[in-house]
């Protein structure tokens, strides 16, 4: 999991805890000699506001967060990936700058998100997946199209697996769950009422939850039992949704790969079954 990407997208930080931020994000190679005192009197705060901002990364102090930093930026060197960019279409862009901003967006997007990858629990909700008897799958908008590619991949392996794309059906759906389920969410920022509806339904009726969202701390993450994290890069028009999509299918394709995994041959056996022939598809 990211240190410096979790530090950009938690919107959660007070203004002097933001001012530490900024700092560590705009000098992270100055700051692995600071000390605490150092890095507070450059940023202009204190070493306590220094060190609550690591409790909020979960980080347990200032020098395990420089162990962190320090075994971070040389993955960010070699992937030329620079935090605080953001890329944005401009009204006298020729089309060919526009085709290389979008490409440039999607593979900066994949090679962050493949940052805040936790191998562990990304194996940890294949296992869960395995032994569910049903995967519901839930999103809205733009996350729907996500949830509804998801459930057609596992549908494809004989799983058991749901997704609606009206919020009714999909409010209704919570409600039918149980413990046999495993609850699939995906929502970009965390905070969409419909979806923080349905988590609540799943965790009264015992379902385990699994949210695809935001590396920033947000409300569907704090219900969920496990999370996976997508980049929250402000990018095109400085709204992440494009970027989110391909962060989103690209974090589900490596959910469905790890699954496939579990049981290689027999899964194998079942893509080669269920492909859709030419003359067959639209």
């Amino acid at each position: 999991m990211s240190i410096l990407i979790k530090l950009r997208d938690n919107r959660n930080l007070s203004e002097a805890e933001s001012s530490v931020r900024d700092y560590i994000l705009r000098n992270p190679k100055e700051v692995l000699s600071f000390t605490v005192y150092d890095l507070a009197r450059e940023s202009f705060t204190s070493a306590a506001t220094v060190v609550r901002l690591c409790k909020k990364m979960r980080v347990d102090g200032f020098p395990a967060m420089k162990v962190l930093l320090a075994e971070e930026l040389k993955y960010f060197q070699d992937m030329q990936l620079k935090l605080l960019d953001s890329t944005t279409i401009g009204k006298e862009d020729t089309p060919l700058t526009i085709v290389e901003k979008i490409t440039n967006i999607s593979v900066k997007t994949i090679e962050e998100t493949r940052a805040l990858v936790d191998v562990e629990q990304l194996m940890a909700v294949a296992e869960l997946f395995r032994r569910a008897a049903v995967l519901d799958f839930y999103g809205v908008g733009a996350s729907n199209l996500v949830a509804i590619d998801a459930q057609f991949k596992f549908m494809r392996l004989g799983k058991p697996s749901i997704s609606y794309g009206q919020e009714n059906r999909q409010y209704v759906q919570s409600l039918n769950s149980d413990s046999t389920h495993v609850g699939f969410i995906v929502s970009y920022s965390g905070e969409t009422k419909a979806m923080l509806r349905v988590a609540q339904n799943l965790k009264k009726n015992g379902t385990p939850v699994v949210v695809l969202t935001t590396s920033s701390e947000n409300a569907l993450s704090r219900l969920a039992n496990y999370s996976l994290c997508v980049t929250s890069k402000e990018t095109i028009f400085r709204s992440g949704a494009m970027a989110s999509r391909t962060a989103q299918l690209y974090v589900v394709d490596l959910l469905f790969t790890l699954y496939c995994s579990l049981d290689y041959d027999e899964n194998m056996e079942k893509i080669v079954q269920t492909k859709i022939a030419p003359e067959d598809s639209a």
